[in-house]
């Protein structure tokens, strides 16, 4: 069985973006409405995640031009 791989922050926002015109749309239930803000949630706290780890490893320049870890301040 092969492991899927995690979803890159492009994809999640694509599938933001899919969930958003869903919920848009006139014939959508409220229950589906329901799973759908649900899924949307899921998604949001996946990217966010992933930027929060994107961004402690983003490495910074000093002036010194050495390579630093990036501290959040």
């Amino acid at each position: 069985m092969e492991t899927e791989s995690p979803k890159t922050i492009e994809q999640r926002f694509a599938s933001l973006e899919k969930i958003l015109e869903r919920l848009e749309r006139p014939d959508v239930s409220l229950d589906e409405s329901l799973e759908l803000y649900k899924s949307g949630m899921e998604e949001l706290q996946a990217a966010n995640a992933t930027i929060d780890q994107t961004r402690k490893a983003v490495l910074e320049i000093t002036q010194s031009g050495s390579l630093a870890p990036f501290e959040n301040q």
